[in-house]
């Protein structure tokens, strides 16, 4: 035996006397490969799909998108062929908690109605923070099963909660917390991080003079900046200028619209449909495009009582400006799909969405939402595994993202309907 031999030797008995459980915990890692043979792949920068290809999986990370078939007989693989595969989806809006005295049991449900409809991940925009991080906890351990939760810290002004003569009665907690010109910035941002969220939700009650302080201070402590498009008193123009990364809620944008009978109540459908047509967006565009962000649509919100959405829409997204997918609902846990294939459709055929835009607008643009971009949103090697198994193009037509065959979170197969449907 050589002498490096027994040194290897020596050193692997020292650690598992010496620490049991961690080689214990080591130990029970599967490590095995799966490579999904004969699928073929969407790449989101060329807006397209591959010719059939071998998408190699170990330790939750994509390996290879093009595994050498040599390399296939050692390897555990399941035969794809016909079949699309795409990241798995996110919701960049969803509330998936009460903000008190939540349910946790219809927590779960919710997440993992989501993983069942091909949804991976999503960004919870204001919760319970406590019952957020316990399912993200749990989620990410694989205790439960559900779509991973990256959460807000909801912040408001002292107009918002108290309207001037104190309504607010019980303590606020680091995942909701009123900001004042008063407030040590500093510490309510670290109080927000220790609470697990990724980023904070500004959404009431910020002037044009706070606003830019809060998203510094936010910024300076690692947090992602997300807010209403409109911030009562600050405009869309003034959050947008402020370096809030991700803009909240299409219909907000009427703040910017000076026509009078526009904001009437009883104000005929198509004639502001006409003035939304009319109205210049691009100043907002500008701004929104030169500070690289986001603008997080939300159309199933207020598409019933705001039609004239679409139209504005069409004309931000002919401009260029980034623009994410949510739904900004409660699940309904009893429909055939979520919203959130709603939410792509109106994209494509109310809005001049591309297919690829579309698709994107649901991976690679909320991922950056919630700062995971270099870990999700795409199928490459080096990310995580979240992946979503069509049976029909999704180029083609946006229903066939409910079209599922199998949704792999992390590298674990969570759905696999062709054993439901006995195949």
């Amino acid at each position: 035996m050589s002498n490096k031999l027994k040194i290897c030797l020596i050193l692997s008995c020292l650690l598992f006397s010496m620490f049991p459980a961690m080689a214990l915990k080591m130990i029970a890692i599967d490590t095995s490969l799966l490579v999904l043979k004969n699928v073929k792949v969407l790449d989101l920068k060329k807006g397209r799909f591959s010719k059939e290809s071998n998408v190699a999986i170990s330790n939750g990370k994509i390996v290879s998108i093009k595994f050498p078939v040599r390399k296939i007989k050692n390897s555990r693989t399941l035969d794809l062929e016909g079949k699309y595969i795409i990241p798995g989806l996110i919701d960049g809006h969803v509330h998936v908690t009460a903000m008190m005295h939540n349910n946790m049991e219809k927590t779960f449900a919710n997440l993992n109605y989501y993983l069942q409809h091909g949804i991976t991940s999503v960004r919870d925009a204001a919760g319970d923070g406590a019952a957020l991080k316990k399912a993200q906890q749990e989620i990410l351990e694989h205790t439960r099963q559900g779509a991973k939760v990256y959460f807000s810290a909801f912040m408001a002004g002292d107009w918002y909660y108290n309207r001037g003569i104190g309504l607010r009665k019980e303590p606020y907690q680091p995942w909701e917390q009123l900001i004042t010109p008063a407030t040590n910035l500093d510490s309510a941002m670290k109080a927000a991080r220790q609470s697990g969220a990724t980023g904070v939700k500004l959404y009431h009650s910020f002037d044009k003079v706070l606003l830019p302080k809060v998203v510094e201070a936010a910024k300076k402590n690692g947090l992602k900046v997300w807010g209403h498009a409109m911030m009562y008193p600050a405009t869309p123009i003034e959050v947008a200028s402020s370096g809030v990364e991700v803009i909240s809620h299409v219909f907000m944008l009427e703040n910017l619209i000076p026509d009078k009978d526009f904001h009437k109540r009883k104000a005929p459908f198509n004639m502001k449909d006409s003035v939304a047509r009319q109205f210049d967006i691009t100043p907002f565009c500008k701004i929104m495009k030169s500070r690289h962000a986001i603008l997080d649509a939300t159309l199933c919100v207020s598409e019933v009582r705001d039609p004239w959405i679409f139209s504005l829409l069409r004309k931000i997204y002919a401009q260029g400006v980034q623009i994410s997918a949510g739904t900004d609902e409660i699940v309904d846990l009893n429909s055939e799909q979520p919203r959130l294939l709603d939410e792509l459709s109106s994209f494509v055929d109310k809005c001049g969405f591309s297919m690829i835009d579309a698709i994107r607008s649901a991976t690679i643009l909320p991922a950056k939402v919630i700062g995971q971009e270099n870990d999700l949103g795409s199928v490459e090697p080096g990310k995580i595994a979240d992946l979503l198994v069509l049976n029909s193009d999704p180029l083609a037509d946006v229903k066939s993202l409910g079209d599922i065959h199998m949704v792999i979170q992390s590298g674990i197969i969570q759905v696999d309907r062709s054993i439901r449907n006995g195949h």
